[in-house]
């Protein structure tokens, strides 16, 4: 009886640990967002997007080409590379260009980092989620068994009828919920505050924070850039991720979780935020395809 007892204190011990916040040194140095710049983003002066008013330069770009460096900040400086006549001029000139294009290169590349650091980061935070939620479910297999057994011996050691019975009926409600846990994992989860967080600014449609480099910001927000043409690179993917992640049907409590304060993370709510991070990163490495184009072309001007 003693015996049975102890078990039943081991099975307790079990049943409360199931569900329990992690907050181990290892699992706190992942919560903390190591991948965000140390320093802000800055932009030059935007330029009005005019094809009308710059016929010359429009005739030798296409408007895709023409919107893009108008975005980057480099429409005037092409303006005048077309019209000056002196050699020396011509040459700072596309020294100035070439700048202002690496400039928007590294941008893209500063974010792409960041976003690849970010599920990079969430993907080892749910391997440690899923690690400790296998180590529990092996607990409570072993725990269902014993407990089985336990019930068992004890049934055939006790003479009494009342006390087995009493047994019986400890052991069946203790079983029962170790049955249900494995049936409805709740698992361990971590608490996560989103402070910054990039996939809210394209949630949101929103760059207040500039989180994003502008120029980048603005050349994603443009529908000129996408393969349609109807929606931009940031309205599309966000399509994606109501269709794909929430199956067209966001709760306000997942959209608070994912691109509002943050909360309590299971595993498979931050293998979902790696997901989207790593599907960012993707769509904002895209825009290297129109800035190839723009080089290409701008390396034809006369």
């Amino acid at each position: 009886m003693r015996l049975f007892g102890l078990f039943l204190v081991f099975v307790s011990f079990v049943l409360v640990s199931c569900s329990t916040v992690i907050k181990e040194p290892k699992v706190r140095i992942l919560k903390e967002n190591y991948c965000s710049p140390t320093i802000a983003y800055t932009d030059y002066e935007v330029e009005v997007i005019d094809i009308k008013k710059d016929s010359v330069l429009a005739n030798q770009l296409s408007s895709h080409d023409y919107i893009l460096a108008t975005h980057i900040g480099i429409k005037s400086l092409l303006s005048k590379l077309g019209e000056s006549k002196d050699p020396i001029e011509k040459l700072e000139l596309k020294q100035q260009i070439n700048t202002r294009i690496l400039l928007f290169q590294t941008e893209i590349d500063a974010v792409a980092a960041e976003l690849d650091c970010n599920g990079e980061r969430f993907d080892q935070l749910a391997r440690v989620l899923d690690s400790k939620n296998n180590k529990t479910n092996t607990e409570l297999t072993v725990a269902t068994i014993a407990l089985g057994a336990a019930i068992t011996l004890s049934t055939a050691l006790i003479k009494n009828d009342n006390l087995n019975k009493g047994i019986n009926i400890t052991g069946g409600i203790a079983g029962a919920g170790l049955g249900f846990l494995l049936l409805n994992p709740k698992g361990k989860k971590v608490e996560l505050n989103n402070n910054r967080n990039l996939l809210r600014n394209v949630w949101e449609n929103n760059n207040e924070d500039i989180a994003f480099p502008p120029a980048l910001w603005r050349v994603m927000n443009e529908k000129s850039f996408s393969n349609e043409g109807e929606l931009s690179l940031l309205q599309t993917l966000k399509n994606r991720w109501i269709t794909f992640a929430f199956e067209d049907n966001i709760s306000k409590k997942q959209e608070e979780l994912y691109f509002g304060k943050g909360g309590l993370f299971s595993s498979d709510n931050i293998h979902l935020m790696s997901d989207m991070n790593n599907e960012l990163q993707a769509t904002v490495r895209t825009v290297q395809q129109d800035l190839r184009s723009l080089v290409f072309n701008i390396s034809l001007l006369k």
